[in-house]
């Protein structure tokens, strides 16, 4: 029998051995490990040898000794009859592992034991804090996302909603969990008829199970209704069963707001490109006429160079016979004729210059209110009885940088026009007003620019000008008139005119209504000049002065040698540049230097002017053409002291020109003066002696050249400016005796600048130049003013 009980315990000891969890036996008393399992053995990898010196806190690294004691003390005080716990088992190589124990005290044999039944959960811990991990990022992505997430189960209740769309309902999760979510927030259609859970296509996904997606109007919980944008997918199990829904939505209000504005853009925008279409349109049409204007122009000048050579010879020559006194009766008659004939020529070109925008033009300060008015007789005349005129000049009128002769003959053109439109009897009215074109109205025009202008307007009730027609008007040679009754040239010349001076013109008609016509030109704040210009009719006759005459074509230097001959003076010829510098190399004198401006050869006039007059100090200079788009002829007009006469010219004109720029170089003593004798000299020498360095400040060009031609005569060195940056500028760079100033200037007014000078010198010497009144700023100085528009008189007496 007891054999037989230790056979059983044997076998007890092997069941216990190579069972699969892990079990320990250890004392009551000492804590000493007793039994350990195989399981356990290799899971710590450690033998039954190395155990029996062990205790159960040195494989817990989370216990102590006193804190395990303490924590059986439940059951060796018989408190309880069994102890549940997790905690960790440290291997022999360092490494641990999870355990779930349950630990009991055994007191059937001698001495009590502790048993343990340990479980590895090592595996199963890893699944929960993954299984964890995973709840939590989808918790995060859901919880985290924009989109509005529902769930709901195989009955159509809700089952999930992140946090995306308790904000977009108004609702939580728990007011809507386990109710169908259709009751919740999608019962009602925005006019207030129930919509029912079986028309609804969100719900219809789980029964028919299909995707299904579109936009719907969702019902907040404060009562407001919210445009969504929604997908609601049917959601399967493992098995592929399905169990519910899986809903996704946005409030689309603002889209909605954003699609609305798009397709209102679009349709806007559509407007506008054929808007566009049709601006560019007209645009590309202004620009093929413009380029087609442009053409015409430099075809009608070449035409006219070569034609006002042909009419110089012949006028020339046509003068001279009439000087010659075997030339009378009927032959006289004649020849006065030829050179009516002549004229008339010399007027066609000019007019085909002036289209062309090459017309040579000596732009000055007009107030084109006094033209009108002096004009008042001239228009009655021209239009006669029958037709009523009015003048009309705007109060406070500008004036404007124009040629005042072909302003003149650009009013008379118009009316003319003006008249015959009208046959002869009906009202025209001529105004003249301030204007400024802004941008909207370039828009319209790019043609023109926008600025300040003067505006000269002339209408009338004559019989208007077709559609067709009006596009072609400034156009040379196209005229409305019977064959015989117009040449075509009068808008045309204007056209030119306008353009040349920096002007715009527009004309608008209506068949059987009439026509205006508008010009536009540059505001200058210059004051007019007070002088107006004498008539060239009367011969200037030379005083044997040295004329050398440079022209390339043989019959016209021939003629204009005799007719210089004619007028008294000593006249010296060269067929081209190069041959009249090396007759100015020889050291001959020569008073004057009259030179056609287009030549053939390398050396060009301005070439030939500019190295004679180096030669040459006091050297005239003259230029004479028929083509003003040359060297000498920049943006419409002559450059700074340039004198240039135009061909074909009459003998009293080239007289009246040559006496002119003599008397301007001081070499003339035919009008009783005497020249440069040793007084005036010693008069230059005293005023260069007391030379002053003096600044002007002075934005119009043809003031400040005046001005600059004067102080420079008297002795004085100058520097300019024409504005009060430049100006501001050139007094940093350097030290000035004087300054003369304007007041109103681009880009600003000159007090300010007037001021700093004051304050940066005990005694400046500063000249206020306005026609207007002294600011009050500057009034209590009593500073000096030279009174626009002035006098060579004015200037010495001020500067000296």
């Amino acid at each position: 029998m007891p054999e037989s009980k230790t056979l059983s315990a044997q076998r007890l000891g092997r069941i216990v051995d190579e069972a699969a969890s892990e079990v320990y036996v250890f004392s009551a008393e000492d804590f000493r490990f007793l039994l350990v399992n195989r399981g356990a053995r290799e899971n710590l990898g450690m033998s039954a040898e190395d155990l029996t010196h062990m205790r159960p806190w040195d494989l817990k690294p989370e216990y102590s000794e006193e804190q395990f004691r303490q924590m059986v003390q439940p059951l060796l005080k018989g408190e309880t009859g069994k102890l549940l716990f997790e905690t960790v088992h440290q291997r022999s190589d360092g490494s641990t592992y999870d355990v779930d124990v349950t630990l009991q005290l055994i007191t059937s044999s001698d001495e009590p034991l502790f048993y343990a039944a340990i479980r590895d959960v090592t595996d199963q811990k890893n699944v929960y804090r993954d299984l964890e991990a995973a709840t939590a990022r989808l918790d995060a992505i859901l919880n985290n996302t924009t989109m509005a997430v529902f769930m709901m189960d195989d009955r159509q209740h809700c089952s999930f909603m992140n946090r995306a769309a308790e904000e977009m309902t108004g609702f939580t999760f728990e007011e809507t969990q386990s109710r169908p979510l259709h009751d919740v927030i999608h019962y009602q259609h925005p006019d207030g008829s129930p919509f029912p859970i079986e028309e609804c296509p969100i719900d219809r996904a789980f029964p028919e199970d299909y995707q299904t997606q579109g936009e719907e109007v969702f019902i907040h919980k404060d009562g407001h209704f919210y445009n969504v944008g929604f997908t609601a997918s049917p959601m399967k199990d493992s098995a592929g069963k399905t169990v519910g829904t899986v809903i996704e939505a946005r409030n689309i209000d603002d889209e909605l707001e954003a699609r609305a504005a798009l397709s209102s853009f679009n349709e806007e925008l559509r407007s506008r490109v054929d808007e566009a279409m049709a601006e560019r349109e007209q645009l590309e049409a202004q620009l093929v006429q413009a380029q087609k204007m442009e053409a015409i122009g430099q075809l009608t000048g070449g035409i006219a160079h070569d034609f006002n050579n042909l009419l110089q010879v012949i006028g020339g020559n046509l003068q001279l016979l009439k000087s010659d006194p075997a030339i009378a009766g009927r032959n006289a008659d004649r020849v006065d004729h030829a050179i009516s004939g002549v004229e008339r020529g010399a007027n066609l070109a000019t007019q085909l210059l002036a289209f062309g925008r090459q017309q040579p033009l000596s732009p000055e300060p007009v107030n084109a209110g006094r033209v009108i008015r002096g004009m008042d007789d001239m228009f009655r005349r021209t239009l006669g009885e029958t037709v009523e005129i009015e003048t009309v000049v705007g109060a406070g009128l500008w004036n404007c940088l124009v040629d005042p002769r072909h302003l003149e003959n650009v009013l008379l053109n118009l009316v003319i026009n003006a008249r015959d439109a009208m046959g002869g009897e009906g009202k025209l009215t001529v105004e003249a007003g301030n204007a400024s074109l802004d941008d909207e109205y370039i828009q319209a025009n790019p043609e023109a620019q926008a600025g300040q202008y003067v505006m000269l307007c002339v209408t009338d009730d004559g019989c208007g000008i077709s559609k067709e027609d009006l596009a072609k008007v400034f156009e040379p040679f196209f005229t409305t008139k019977e064959t015989g009754k117009g040449t075509g040239l009068g808008l045309s010349m204007v056209f030119g005119f306008v353009k040349q001076s920096g002007g715009h013109i527009a004309i608008y008609s209506e068949v059987g209504e009439g026509t205006t016509v508008r010009i536009y030109l540059p505001r200058t704040r210059a004051e007019e000049p007070s002088g107006r210009r004498q008539s060239d009719l009367v011969l200037a006759p030379g005083n044997n002065e040295v004329v050398l005459v440079v022209e390339d074509d043989e019959e016209v230097r021939a003629t204009v040698m005799e007719m210089l001959s004619s007028l008294g003076y000593r006249v010296i010829e060269a067929e081209n540049a190069e041959a009249a510098l090396a007759i100015v190399n020889c050291g001959i004198t020569i008073d004057l230097l009259f030179t056609d401006v287009v030549m053939p050869g390398e050396l060009k006039s301005t070439e030939l002017a500019r190295m004679a007059q180096k030669r040459l100090p006091d050297l005239a200079v003259l230029f004479t053409s028929g083509y003003t788009q040359n060297a000498i002829v920049h943006a419409g007009r002559l450059d700074e002291g340039v004198e240039l006469i135009s061909k074909p010219y009459t003998a009293e004109r080239l007289s009246q020109k040559i006496r002119s720029v003599l008397a301007k170089s001081g070499r003339s003593a035919h009008d009783g003066s005497e020249g440069p004798s040793a007084a005036s000299s010693s008069n230059e020498t005293a005023n260069k002696a007391e030379s002053l360095r003096i600044l002007v400040v002075e934005d119009e060009i043809l003031i400040r050249m005046s001005l600059v031609e004067l102080l420079e005569e008297l002795g004085h060195e100058i520097v300019e400016a024409g504005s009060l940056q430049e100006a501001r500028q050139k007094v940093a760079d350097g030290d000035f005796a004087m300054v003369i100033t304007d007041l109103s200037l681009p880009d600003g007014k000159a007090a300010s600048f007037v001021l700093e000078l004051m304050d940066a010198a005990e005694d400046p010497q500063i000249i206020i130049a306005t026609g207007g009144v002294v600011p009050d700023e500057l009034a209590p100085y009593k500073l000096p003013v030279l009174r626009k528009p002035f006098t060579d008189h004015h200037v010495r007496e001020l500067v000296g």
